[in-house]
């Protein structure tokens, strides 16, 4: 990391955003429900409720015709209206930025430095190579790294670019004797053991898992391997594992989850969201946004 920031200069630099509304964030309402022995937690926050969605102008909802704001570079569609909002550049290769819209204290969004990637694009080794840096130089607290590939793994920006947030509390990987058949989606996983992600060469090694089970996923769906044809999956990255979901859809009856709501920890804005969620059914929703683990 090229900046000596800390994870508490990074929440002191947070707090100040949010004061002054440069970022949207509130306090958020957690409930947890089970689903055929599958663990969620749904956070609601209006906090949300201003993001942009995919093909939205960049600042919200405004008036399509307006001016657009300042962005992360000619080809970002990523607002970049308070110089608060970069933190570090990482890697020479990502910029380190506060995310406008959360959820968590702090959100942040890990951007190509080249503003013209897309987030319809995998994973690169530049981009596991930054993942890790912010994952073992922002060690204080838990973290975790997610990536929604393209708009069908929950994308609303086109400019690519990970998140990093505080690691939730229930995430299913995260107990190895779990029963894989409480699963309600196909995944592909890999713990790390052995594997030091702060490492000189951890990136690269993570960077060949990554790679193996895009493959695997692939082939266990009929499509080639090698096709370098749009594969809309969820990506997630803790320090112990790394877990690849493909997706299919965006929304199942009107619901939708990114890569964090694939694991069980999903944002919501309003009640009348989690209504949705349990009138269509957790495990029907996870299973039709992903491919049924049957």
């Amino acid at each position: 990391m090229t900046s000596s920031l800390s994870y508490y200069d990074i929440l002191s630099t947070f707090d100040a955003l949010v004061a002054k509304k440069a970022v949207f964030y509130a306090p958020r309402k957690t409930i947890q429900l089970e689903d055929a022995g599958f663990a969620l937690e749904f956070h609601i926050s209006p906090s949300l409720t201003k993001k942009p969605q995919d093909g939205d102008p960049v600042s919200g909802h405004e008036d399509p015709k307006a001016e657009k704001p300042k962005c992360f570079g000619p080809g970002s569609d990523i607002g970049n209206d308070d110089p608060g909002l970069l933190l570090a550049t990482i890697r020479e290769t990502h910029l380190l930025v506060v995310n406008k819209f959360c959820m968590f204290r702090p959100q942040l969004l890990l951007l190509t430095s080249d503003s013209y990637r897309r987030q319809r694009e995998p994973l690169d080794l530049n981009d596991l190579s930054a993942a890790c840096s912010v994952l073992s130089d922002l060690s204080a607290r838990p973290l975790f790294v997610i990536y929604n590939c393209g708009p069908v793994g929950g994308a609303s920006r086109q400019h690519k670019h990970l998140q990093v947030l505080p690691r939730p509390p229930r995430l299913f990987p995260d107990e190895r004797g779990f029963d894989s058949k409480n699963v309600p989606f196909r995944y592909f996983l890999r713990y790390l053991d052995g594997l030091d992600i702060g490492a000189s060469d951890g990136h690269v090694k993570l960077f060949d898992v990554y790679k193996s089970l895009l493959a695997e996923a692939k082939q266990a769906l009929g499509i080639d391997p090698e096709s370098e044809d749009y594969f809309p999956h969820n990506v997630a990255l803790v320090k112990e594992w790394i877990i690849v979901v493909p997706r299919q859809r965006v929304d199942v009856e009107g619901v939708t989850a990114n890569a964090p709501g694939m694991l069980g920890s999903v944002w919501l804005t309003s009640d009348e969201q989690l209504e949705q969620w349990k009138q269509v059914g957790p495990r029907k929703v996870l299973a039709g946004l992903g491919f049924p683990n049957t």
